[in-house]
Parts: structure tokens; sequence; C-alpha cells
């Protein structure tokens, strides 16, 4: 199938340009050499012409005849006429009339009817004209010869150029195509990625090359930036274990009726809440790390929805809200089972945390043209469309879930599991309530928008 981005390559682009400005060097050329030659054969055929007029007329008036005969025998291209000087045709070649040379003594073609020659009417001293004629279809051969040598040797010129410059493209637009594939690789997320090169040393390789240095620079502070916080949590997260742990014993050393025991168990609420945080921390940066190396392989999502229903549907009922789960049988994906379970339960935990009692949760896993689509829906406090781009930041909370406990971490950790996969989180509003859509498709197809209205 054509290829039109194959035109669009540089190398198409100057390739053509210069079989073109070849083809017309060429075309040029030969077109002199065409327009040169047919002057100078005619030329000669009009010196022909007159040299044999000029000898004939010192010719006597007895002796023309004899001399036409003559001539007309030994020379086949030659033909001759004489005309009285009435107008009357007297000898040689009927078909020579004045009608048809006109009487100025200079050479002219003969009409198309009539054979190809050349022609010119000479009055003779004694009153009589003397026409003298010369065949010119070889000539004129010559020059169909040539003129067809131009046209296809321009069409030959122009062809060649067009098809070089398409197989000289497909290199180059080859490389582009693994460029872009990087570069896609890249804005995924996976900056381990690095742009080819072939070690031709061209522009494309000093392209790649500088953008590989960039990217390393790029890979070492966006991984610096990350660890950041995750090795103060991981470094914290043993020292406040031992502070918990002190702070609980301490509290064994007062009476139950004493004031210090309720600020002990509400420094030991904080300290439970900044233990959870870490260990939220700990577990993204886990997700995030796993990249390429995550656990994939075929799993049954419609079994891991019910699970998840299974697990979350009674604390809803103990909380008083309604429950509908509408689950299609027999779907598969590829993804790691452990964290896509991960993903859901954070989901339903958000929707059951942030809907008020008497609410409705629905659950449903249905079979998409894009792939399978998991709906997590509530009719809780919702997120504003101003925050649904930003509830998946780190420790990001909507207004709304201010007077809820949390540390919002939970739609991080399901963002990087859906980013890990290569899936689209989309997240919506429910008028009232909030809707979670998870698109598990291919990365190859996640175009979709992390939001959606």
């Amino acid at each position: 199938m054509f290829n039109l981005s194959l035109i669009r390559t540089t190398t198409f682009r100057l390739t053509a340009a210069f079989a073109a400005v070849f083809a017309a060097a060429i075309l040029l050329l030969l077109g002199l050499i065409y327009l040169q030659t047919s002057q100078i054969l005619f030329r000669r055929v009009d010196h022909i012409l007159t040299a044999e007029a000029s000898a004939m007329s010192a010719t006597s008036p007895g002796a023309i005849l004899q001399v036409i005969k003559g001539k007309a025998s030994r020379d086949p291209l030659s033909s001759f006429a004489l005309i009285s000087s009435s107008g009357e045709h007297v000898a040689g070649d009927p078909q020579l009339t004045l009608t048809n040379v006109p009487l100025d003594g200079a050479p002219h073609d003969l009409p198309a009817e009539v054979q190809p020659r050349r022609a010119l009417a000479w009055r003779l001293p004694w009153g009589e004209v003397l026409i003298v004629a010369r065949d010119t279809s070889q000539l004129i051969d010559f020059k169909n010869v040539i003129l067809s040598a131009l046209l296809w040797s321009g069409t030959i010129i122009c062809g060649s150029g067009v098809l070089l410059a398409f197989v000289l493209s497909l290199g180059p637009l080859k490389r582009v195509r693994e460029t872009q594939r990087a570069s896609h690789a890249i804005a995924a997320g996976d900056l381990a990625v690095r742009l080819p090169i072939n070690g031709s040393g061209d522009e494309l390789d000093e392209l790649a090359g500088i953008v590989n240095v960039m990217m390393n620079e790029v890979e070492r502070l966006v991984t610096q930036a990350r660890t950041v916080g995750e090795g103060v949590a991981h470094e914290l997260r043993t020292p406040m274990t031992r502070l918990r742990a002190t702070l609980e014993h301490v509290a064994t050393t007062f009476e139950a009726d004493d004031v210090r025991s309720d600020m002990l168990e509400a420094c030991i609420s904080e300290t439970d809440g900044v233990l959870t945080r870490f260990r939220a921390l700990l577990r993204i940066a886990a997700v995030e790390s796993r990249g390429r190396q995550s656990a994939v392989a075929s799993m049954s999502l419609s079994a891991a929805v019910e699970q998840v229903v299974e697990l979350y549907e009674p604390l809803a009922l103990d909380k008083g809200l309604r429950f509908q789960s509408t689950i299609e049988p027999d779907v598969v994906i590829r993804a790691d089972t452990a964290l896509i379970f991960e993903a859901l339960s954070n989901l339903l935990d958000n929707a059951i945390k942030f809907t008020p009692n008497g609410g409705l949760i629905q659950v449903s896993l249905l079979p998409t043209e894009a792939g399978p689509l998991v709906e997590v829906r509530d009719n809780g406090i919702g997120i504003t469309a101003e925050e649904q781009r930003l509830v998946t930041k780190r420790f990001y909370r909507s207004q709304n879930a201010a007077p809820y406990p949390g540390h919002g971490l939970g739609l991080s950790l399901v963002a990087a599991v859906a980013e890990l996969h290569g899936f689209t989180l989309m997240i919506g509003d429910g008028a009232p309530g909030a809707i979670f859509r998870l698109l598990c498709r291919s990365p190859s197809n996640a175009s979709a928008p992390k939001s959606m209205s």
C-alpha cells in the first residue's frame, strides 16, 4: 500500500529535487541538440538546393533538359521541374509547380499533401523557371528519433528519480518510526528507553545522541526526586514504629482515669496515621519501580472484580449503603492480578468511605470496543471538575473530603497501577457522586484523557 508519509521525508524531497534538476538539465541538453541538429541539416539541404539551381542556370537553353534528366537519374533524393515563361510545365516532376513553390529564389517546404521535400524556384536567364527540390523524409525521421529520445529519456529520468527517492526514504523513515516508538514509550513513563542509533553518524544519529544524553540526565533527576520521599518514608518508618511502641508502653503505666492516657491515645493514633502514609508511599514506589518486571500474565478480570465485590459488599451493607453489581463473565486481560485487585479495592474503599448512609454504590464490568471497562459509581460527596485531574496526585485530597479520614494516597496507587499496565483511569462527575472508570486496554491504544465529564 502506498505510504504517503514517504513523500514528506526530507530524503524524498531532496532526492526528488535533485532528480528534477538533473532531468531538466538532460532535457535542456537534448533539446539543444535537437534544435541545433535540425537547423544544421536543413541549412545543408538549402545550400544544396541553391548550389544546384545556380549551377544549372549556367547551362545553355538547349542542354537544360538533358541536364535535368541526368541529375534526376544520378541523385534519387533530388527532383527537378522546368516551367515555361508562360507558366506551363515543360519537363521534370509534375508535382513541382509554381503553385506549390513561390518564385522568390528561397527554399520552402512543400505542402503537407506532397512528399516531404524542400524546393526553390529559380528564374533562368532566358525566362524559364527551374524548380529544384530535395527529399527531406530522412531528415524528418531523424528529427523524430531525437524527439522520441528526448521524451523517453525525460520520462525515464523522472521516474527513476522518484523511485530512487522512495527507496532512499525507506531507511530514514524506518528510523523515524523507531524514534517515534521510543518517544511514545518515554512519554508513557518508561524513562529507561533511549532513541535508536545505528552508528552511521548522520544527523539522525547526532540528534538521537543529544536526546539520549538529555534523557540520561532527566532519568537521573526524576529518579532522584522520586526517591527522596520514598527514602524519607523508609528511614523514618523504623523510628516511628519504635516511637509507637514506646507510647503504648508508657500508656500502660497510667491509670485508666488518668487524663494523660487520652493524650497518649491521641499520639498513638497520629503515629498510626504517619505509619499508614509511609506504608502507602512505599507501596506506590514498589508499584512504580516494578515497571516491565511486573508479573503480567493472563488473568480473569471477572474473577478479580467478583472477589473485590464479595470483600466490600458486607462493609457497604453494614454502613447502610445499597450495593449493586453487574459483572460480565469470562473477561480475560493481561495484567498483574495482585495489583489489579489492590487498585479495585482502593476504588471500592473510597466509594464506601465517601458515600453517606442510604447511598448507592454500583460496580460493573462490561466489554467495550476499546477493551474491558470496570466502573465504580457512587452518589456520595463527588469530586469537582477542577479537582478531577488532581486527586491522583500524592497527598492531594478533595475539598469535599476534608471531614473524612484519609491520606490522599489511595487514588495515587490506583493511578500508578493503571500507568504500569498502560490502562486508562478516568474520573467523572456522577451528579451526585463520583464515577471511576478503569479501561483495560493496551498501552498503544491508551490515548484517552485521564479525566472526563
